[in-house]
C-alpha cells in the first residue's frame, strides 16, 4: 500500500469516526432501507454464518441477524473504530447473542478460507482503496456454494448537487488531465459489476436494479444529513479554506437543490444495484 493510500485511509477513517454517532439518523434513512433490501435479495437461510463487510451502523447487519436466527451467526466488520463501538452498543442494547463486531480492513480479512455461508457488503465499495482486492477477500472467506451479495450506487448520468457545486466553485478553472485520474473499477453499471463478479470466480450471477424516491423535509435537513455521512470530509476540507468558503458552498448548494423541491420536500431519486453470485 502506498503512502498516499495510507494517508487517504487515515483521513477517511477519521471522517467515519466523527459521523458514527449520528450516521443514518437524520433525513429519510435510505441506508436503512437499502440495507434491508440487500438482506432480502441475499436469501439468507436460518442458521447461516454471515459476514457483513463495512457494516457501518448496521443497516444490513440487523436484518441479517434476524434472518439467521438464534442458531446462526453474524459478524460485522468496519475499519472505523467508532462505528464498531456504536454498533456493538446497539447489539448489546438489544441483547443479541448471535452477532459481534470487529474492527478490520476489508482488504485483509482476518478469517480462514471458506468460513461463511453468506458475505454481504452494502454501499461501501467506493470507500475501499483497492475494491477488487476486497472482493477477492470476500470470495476467499466464502464457503463453496455460498452466496456473495453487494449493493452499489448506480452510475449517474448527471452530476449530483455536491459534485456540481464543488466543481463550479473550486474546479471550473482547472484543466484536469483525465489520463492521470486513478482507475476505479466499475461497480456502477450492470455490465461493469457482472464482469467484476465473473472475474473473481462467482457463478449464477444475478443483478437487480432498484429505484426509489426519498424526501427531505427541507434544505436544512438535507444539509444536516450530509454532515452525518462521508460528505462531511468534503465539508471539512472546504471549511479549512475558510468559514466564508463553506457558507458560499452552502448558499450555492441550496440554490441548486431547489431544482429537486416539490410539495413533498427535497426529492432524492436513488438507484441501487444489488448483485449476487455463488462460489
Amino acid at each position: 500500500m502506498t503512502l498516499e493510500m495510507v494517508k487517504r485511509n487515515k483521513r477517511l477513517e477519521g471522517v467515519f469516526n466523527r459521523v458514527a454517532a449520528n450516521f443514518d439518523s437524520v433525513g429519510p434513512k435510505y441506508f436503512t432501507y437499502f440495507g434491508k433490501k440487500l438482506v432480502e435479495y441475499a436469501k439468507v437461510n436460518e442458521g447461516a454464518t454471515l459476514l457483513d463487510v463495512a457494516c457501518g451502523k448496521g443497516s444490513s447487519l440487523f436484518p441479517a441477524i434476524h434472518s439467521v436466527g438464534k442458531n446462526g451467526q453474524v459478524i460485522g466488520i468496519d475499519f472505523s473504530q467508532e462505528m464498531v463501538k456504536e454498533t456493538q452498543s446497539l447489539i448489546c442494547e438489544q441483547d443479541l447473542c448471535n452477532a459481534k463486531l470487529i474492527q478490520m480492513d476489508a482488504g485483509k480479512l482476518d478469517f480462514l478460507d471458506n468460513s461463511f455461508d453468506n458475505v454481504i457488503c452494502g454501499l461501501s465499495t467506493s470507500f475501499f482503496p483497492n475494491s477488487l482486492r476486497a472482493i477477492d477477500e470476500m470470495y476467499r472467506v466464502l464457503k463453496g456454494g455460498g452466496r456473495l451479495g453487494l449493493s452499489t450506487w448506480k452510475k449517474r448520468e448527471k452530476k449530483g448537487v455536491i459534485n456540481k457545486v464543488y466543481t463550479k466553485l473550486f474546479l471550473q478553472n482547472e484543466h484536469r488531465n483525465l489520463s492521470n485520474i486513478a482507475y476505479r473499477p466499475d461497480f456502477g453499471s450492470v455490465d461493469g459489476i457482472e464482469k467484476i463478479l465473473k472475474n473473481v470466480g462467482l457463478k449464477n450471477i444475478e443483478i437487480f436494479v432498484e429505484e426509489k424516491t426519498f424526501y427531505y423535509k427541507d434544505e436544512e435537513e438535507w444539509w444536516q444529513e450530509q454532515w452525518t455521512n462521508a460528505t462531511r470530509g468534503l465539508f471539512e476540507h472546504i471549511e479549512s479554506i475558510g468559514t466564508e468558503a463553506l457558507n458560499k458552498f452552502k448558499e450555492e448548494a441550496f440554490i441548486e437543490i431547489m431544482k429537486y423541491k416539490d410539495e413533498r420536500g427535497i426529492r432524492f431519486d436513488a438507484e441501487v444495484l444489488f448483485s449476487f453470485g455463488h462460489k
